[in-house]
C-alpha cells in the first residue's frame, strides 16, 4: 500500500487531525438542519409570541452532548456498557456549562429529538433518574434540511414538541 501525503488543511485543522481529542460533526447539520429548526420555531411555533425562546441554544446543546459521549463499550467488570455513546454530563453540569435554567434543558433536547438529532433514554436505578442523551451523527440529510431514518423515511418533526409546558400545564391526552 502507498502512503498518500495529506494535502495542506488551513489554520492548522492537519495538526488538529493528527492529535487526540479531534471528532468529526456533519456540516450538512449546520449548514441546512439547525438554520431549517430555528426558521421552524420562529416563523410557525413563535410567530405570534413577543418574547421569542431561544432555540437557537440547540446547536450548543447539541455539541455539548457530543463533546461528553461516553466512550467505553464496556464497563470495567467486563459486561456491556448500557450508556456507550450517550452523554454522561448530569442536569447540573449542562446548566452550569450552558448558562440556562434547568427547564429549558427538556425542550431543547425535546426539539432534538423530535427531529432525530438525539435519541433520550430514561433509566431508574433505584429511586433516582437518570436521563442518557444519544446523539447521532445524522448521517443522512435531505436537501431541504430533514434527517433520514434507517428506513429511508424524512424525519418530520411534531411542532408541538417545540412548546415549552408551563408550570400547572396539564398534558394534552
Amino acid at each position: 500500500m502507498e502512503y498518500v501525503q495529506r494535502k495542506a488543511l488551513p489554520n492548522d485543522k492537519g495538526i488538529l487531525m493528527d492529535s487526540p481529542g479531534y471528532e468529526i460533526y456533519n456540516r450538512e447539520l449546520i449548514r441546512k438542519v439547525f438554520p431549517r429548526i430555528i426558521t421552524e420555531a420562529y416563523d410557525v411555533v413563535y410567530k405570534d409570541m413577543k418574547r421569542k425562546p431561544e432555540i437557537r441554544d440547540i446547536v450548543y446543546f447539541y455539541f455539548l452532548l457530543q463533546s461528553y459521549i461516553d466512550g467505553n463499550e464496556t464497563r470495567k467488570d467486563g459486561a456491556n456498557n448500557d450508556r456507550f455513546g450517550a452523554c454522561f454530563l448530569s442536569y447540573d453540569a449542562i446548566t452550569r456549562a450552558m448558562r440556562i435554567d434547568r427547564n429549558r434543558i427538556k425542550l431543547l433536547a425535546d426539539i432534538l429529538e423530535t427531529n432525530g438529532i438525539i435519541r433520550v433514554v430514561d433509566r431508574w436505578e433505584g429511586t433516582k433518574r437518570f436521563r442518557w442523551y444519544f446523539p447521532s451523527f445524522c448521517p443522512r440529510i435531505t436537501e431541504d434540511g430533514y434527517l433520514v431514518d434507517e428506513d429511508g423515511e424524512k424525519i418530520v418533526p411534531d411542532l408541538e414538541k417545540y412548546k415549552a409546558k408551563r408550570r400547572g400545564q396539564k398534558k394534552s391526552p
